[in-house]
């Protein structure tokens, strides 16, 4: 299992895919991974519950307003970027996996992402992230979506769809 401690993300228009790149540039072993549209969609589509359900100070403000307090989260993360988009870097040389699923887990603090590729049922790697380090990861997976055109909302989190109205 390889521990991926960076992660740059290209934006491949001719493969219509995401293209994430582990360790790029830090002295570890690289994995290319293709995000597909599918797999992409889906967890930006759970990201607002993911998120809610794991930040305190989203949690605890009022139903209302958490779309708003998610959105004011997302946007101080992507204040400090560790995360980075490789806009010219050459990939011909580097194989990319297909991954197949990507879960995301929350433990003391931190999130954990195992990554599978293939038939394989055990884990190919992982990563553990802080909470603005997972935001950084959701705000480039959905550029990515909105640089190919692939019929994301421009708000990542409208946790609030369903909000009741109340008259004050």
């Amino acid at each position: 299992m390889i521990n991926l401690a960076s992660l740059s993300f290209y934006f491949d228009v001719i493969e219509d895919r995401i293209r994430l790149i582990g360790n790029l540039d830090n002295g570890q072993q690289r994995v290319d991974f293709w995000l597909t549209r599918r797999l992409v969609l889906k967890l930006l589509e759970a990201s607002p519950t993911l998120v809610k359900q794991t930040s305190e100070k989203i949690s605890k403000t009022p139903l209302e307003h958490q779309s708003a307090m998610a959105q004011f989260e997302h946007d101080s993360a992507k204040q400090s970027q560790s995360v980075r988009q490789e806009a010219n870097l050459e990939h011909n040389d580097f194989k990319a996996s297909l991954l197949r699923r990507l879960d995301i887990s929350f433990q003391k603090g931190q999130y954990r992402l195992s990554f599978y590729v293939g038939n394989q049922d055990e884990v190919f790697g992982f990563s553990v992230l802080t909470h603005q380090e997972m935001h950084q990861i959701l705000h480039w997976m959905h550029k990515g979506c909105l640089q190919l055109d692939w019929g994301v909302s421009v708000s990542l989190f409208d946790i609030n769809e369903q909000a009741p109205m109340r008259l004050q």
